[in-house]
């Protein structure tokens, strides 16, 4: 496996940096870390923006050592990237060739940080699934697994994309809501079978019809101790999704879970 960790010029032994090592010695992965330069539209009102972007990719380049040296300390493969560029096209070009990107969910108090709004926009490129960790996450391999389940094609995709971690979890709980759609009653069997041929033990947990989504994830996310939750993201109007709110953007409003995502 090859993760890919998004990391930004301020960051270093961050929350999200250690869980993507923990996941790099349970995948026996590769793990890459990666700092764009990012050539944004206020460069322009600076004096002198090559100087400045010059400044940038050194420092960058100066935390290769620090990289390495934690990859040799965890003892995992892995090799240290920068690049300049849009922030959005550079991931998820390097990331066409990544099982994996492990990238920071900044709080919300407010609007949607510039950092999760530009990992959330390079998800629905649909080049590989993204792991979001937060600062108030827990330090693990995540092996305790909360699956939101609706039978849409995009949760379909988002639990394919998620079999390392189910194959390898202690625990995995398929949370299924829209009991009543056509698209649960046709894909449930499917889904069941996949689940027992890849030898995947799960419980089975039906929504009630009033849930709101976000808020039975939580709670079932807390009743059984889940490391994170596997589900696809902008499973209807993205643009809307983004723009007014959703499912996916109540989930990443929240600081102590992580989220493992497919659009």
């Amino acid at each position: 496996m090859d993760i890919l960790v998004d990391i930004r010029a301020s960051e270093r032994d961050t929350t999200h940096v250690r869980v993507a090592f923990e996941l790099a010695k349970r995948f026996d992965a590769h793990v890459t870390g990666l700092q764009i330069i990012d050539l944004d539209a206020s460069l322009v009102v600076l004096p002198e923006p090559l100087l400045v972007l010059e400044d940038e990719e050194n420092a960058a380049r100066r935390k290769r050592e620090w990289w390495m040296d934690t990859c040799r300390n965890r003892k995992v493969g892995g090799e240290w990237e920068v690049r300049r560029g849009s922030h959005r096209r550079a991931l998820v070009r390097r990331a066409s060739l990544a099982d994996l990107v492990v990238g920071r969910l900044e709080s919300m108090s407010v609007g949607m940080p510039l950092g999760t709004a530009m990992l959330a926009r390079a998800l629905m490129a649909r080049v590989t699934p993204i792991v979001l960790v937060p600062d108030g996450a827990a330090i693990t391999p995540m092996e305790r697994i909360l699956v939101a389940w609706n039978g849409s094609s995009v949760s379909l995709r988002a639990i394919r994309n998620a079999l390392a971690f189910l194959r390898s979890a202690r625990h995995v709980t398929i949370l299924a809501g829209d009991r009543g759609s056509r698209s649960r009653k046709e894909a449930d069997p499917w889904l069941r079978a996949w689940l027992e041929r890849h030898a995947i033990v799960y419980t089975w947990v039906d929504m009630d019809d009033d849930d709101v989504p976000s808020q039975a994830m939580r709670t079932h996310a807390k009743q059984t101790h889940a490391d994170a939750v596997v589900m696809g993201a902008w499973g209807r109007s993205r643009l809307r999704e983004l723009a007014l709110g959703g499912t996916t953007r109540q989930m990443l409003s929240h600081d102590d879970l992580s989220l493992i995502l497919s659009a």
